[in-house]
């Protein structure tokens, strides 16, 4: 079958010219010719297929904007070569990852071009991947659908452009090298590059989901929750490339995709050719635009997110701050968690209306007043007793020996203890009532501990946490008891806890071996995502608009999530503080301290992995999705 070409031009000899010159290097080719973009849209009718669009943005009488977008509606895979007569810097946006020929036209370049674009190698073999159906072309060059006969995965494939120069082809394979080391759980990932046959080529993961423009111009809509989450997806990505400098062009709406399921990913925008970016700051407005246009009417916005957008639309913006933002608009947002009422409650519930009855009928005043007393004395000691909770201190040994660390082999040359649950809410509280039995901290403060740090070490919000717990009232929408994980405690708080305890934060090796087992497993429970962990991932084929986020489970009640050696709760619940410090541009202190582990309301199974690495909050950081668990040296009966 012929390749199909439509070209829109004002100037009835220009289009008559590129015609010929489409023609002259694809004999074959089916060319139509209109001279405005309503005789475009019309047009589109009439092809079942669209190979490549050659069109003029700006018309006097007409709008170019409008055919573009219907293009890109009707027929994602054709490629569009823009040919103008005008300065399209106000179009920059909308023209991102277009092949672009200002007037007087380079005819030899842009014949090759659209020779380029209408050649195709469906079907051909580049060993070992074998190339399929041809794709929407990136900016990097053309691409394929492929299939890796090596590793057994579908596969995305970009091959530089045939017509390329030595510098041009020079750039592509460092673009693919930058490319491949800036690899992030929302980006699409890079896997490797190399050459066939004179063709520069690198493959990526196959990710085929509907960006942010291509959502607009079909008229779907986004809910408000999954704005913040878009902003705090991209936020944080982009965080990473500053951290690790590696310069990259601004994220915009071409850039951002979105699967059925709520899965957000970035397009890998790394580019040696940019100018690196100043960690801290960063200009988010082209995503804030891009954002609004998915959004409902103002009236059905949240304020915050309304605020939020205002403010990334203004130029830079401080990228922690935002991320913090944006996620604390998504757990504000999220459907609110049914509170499962325990069997002990129903026994309660039943004999008070019991008890009620009784007294509706009882003749007899002494015993009510006795009744009376009795309620106000058991008020009196309900108010100085502590909820019942349950003691957690079991440790597992872990064998020196060898074991998987990230992706390579590792010895471990001592054995330790974790602890087999994280360190609960009940737990914590012996250690505050210490705390403040001693009257300062100095025996278990750790020496780095900043002098502005309150030694008293509780919890952020604290008064009002355990006052939830004790009067069983909700904690933002959350029921907890104290055998849920403390959270809302600072890596400083962690480290006099567990010297408290008379133990230590497990290092990240020590972590990841408790947690992977000898065997390096992705998840406690083999190598393929289950919903088996507290976490808010969701199961294959799931609706994220139908499904609320997780709360707290107490520590023993995910027995799904158990390492290899036996240890809970590692893949879930709440992340966890390691011992480790590393040195940081993006952390306000200038360290991150490295946090392991997914939580509750993780949503991204990259983020769930057991390898995954977050080093994007100081040790001064206090939240609701992060605590920890200790390990030793010794075991307990040693102590």
């Amino acid at each position: 079958m012929s390749a199909t070409v439509l070209i829109v031009q004002s100037d009835a000899a220009l289009g008559e010219r590129i015609g010929q010159l489409v023609l002259a290097g694809t004999p074959d080719a089916s060319v139509g010719s209109v001279t405005s973009p309503q005789e475009g849209v019309a047009g589109l009718d009439h092809y079942s297929d669209l190979d490549l669009c050659i069109c003029e943005l700006y018309f006097a009488d007409g709008d170019g904007l409008a055919f573009l977008s219907a293009v890109r509606a009707r027929f994602r895979h054709a490629r569009v070569i823009i040919v103008t007569g005008y300065n399209l810097q106000n179009f920059a946006d909308y023209i991102q990852g277009l092949s672009l020929f200002p007037m007087p036209l380079d005819e030899s370049v842009f014949a090759s071009t659209c020779q380029d674009a209408l050649a195709t190698l469906e079907g051909h073999e580049f060993p070992p991947f074998r190339l399929g159906k041809k794709q929407p072309p990136d900016r990097w060059g053309d691409c394929y659908a492929a299939y890796d006969t090596g590793v057994k995965r579908d596969i995305f494939i970009t091959i530089c452009h045939s017509w390329a120069s030595p510098e041009e082809a020079a750039r592509f394979r460092d673009s693919a090298a930058m490319m491949a080391r800036a690899g992030h759980p929302n980006v699409q990932a890079v896997y490797q590059a190399g050459v066939y046959q004179g063709r520069d080529f690198f493959c990526r993961e196959k990710w085929d989901m509907s960006n942010l423009s291509e959502m607009a111009t079909a008229g779907q809509l986004i809910d408000s929750r999954l704005a913040a989450q878009i902003i705090h997806i991209v936020g944080s990505v982009v965080i990473f490339w500053d951290a690790n400098n590696f310069p990259h062009t601004s994220v915009g709406a071409t850039d951002v995709t979105l699967s059925p399921q709520g899965v957000i990913k970035v397009a890998n925008c790394v580019d040696p050719t940019q100018t690196a970016t100043p960690p801290g700051l960063s200009d988010l407005s082209a995503l804030a635009h891009a954002v609004e246009a998915l959004l409902p009417s103002s009236d059905q916005v949240p304020e915050s997110v309304r605020n939020l957008l205002d403010r990334l639309r203004a130029g830079p913006v401080p990228l922690a701050q935002v991320v913090s933002e944006a996620q604390a608009i998504d757990t504000e947002l999220a459907p609110e968690r049914a509170i499962a009422v325990t069997q002990e409650h129903k026994i309660a519930e039943q004999a008070i209306k019991v008890e009620r009855r009784k007294q509706k009928f009882s003749q007899f005043v002494m015993l009510g007043l006795f009744v009376v007393v009795v309620a106000v004395v058991g008020g009196v000691l309900y108010m100085r007793l502590d909820p019942p909770s349950h003691e957690f201190n079991e440790t597992i040994p872990i064998p020196a020996g060898p074991y998987i660390y990230q992706s390579a082999p590792a010895t471990m040359d001592h054995t330790f203890y974790i602890d087999k649950y994280e360190v609960t809410f009940g737990q914590y509280l012996k250690f505050l009532r210490a705390v403040a039995h001693a009257g300062n901290d100095t025996a278990w403060r750790n020496p780095a501990q900043p002098a502005n740090k309150a030694t008293d070490h509780e919890p952020k919000d604290w008064d009002a946490i355990f006052h939830c717990i004790k009067y069983q009232q909700p904690y933002n929408k959350i029921m907890l008891t104290l055998d849920d994980p403390v959270f809302n405690v600072d890596w400083y708080d962690a480290e006099a806890y567990a010297k408290w305890a008379g133990k230590r934060l497990p290092d990240e090796h020590e972590w990841e071996m408790a947690a992977r087992g000898k065997d390096g497993f992705l998840y406690p429970w083999g190598n393929t995502f289950e919903p088996k962990a507290n976490t808010s991932v969701l199961p294959p084929g799931a609706d994220r608009s139908n499904v609320p986020l997780r709360g707290y489970q107490t520590v023993d009640q995910m027995p799904e999530d158990k390492s290899p050696y036996g240890v809970y709760g590692m893949a879930g619940n709440v992340s966890e503080w390691t011992d480790n410090l590393v040195p940081s541009s993006t952390v306000k202190s200038g360290k991150a301290a490295v946090i392991r582990g997914a939580h509750f309301r993780t949503t991204s199974e990259e983020h769930a992995v057991l390898t995954y690495r977050n080093l994007m909050f100081g040790p001064e950081t206090q939240t609701f999705w992060l605590g920890f668990r200790c390990v030793s040296d010794t075991p307990p009966a040693a102590k």
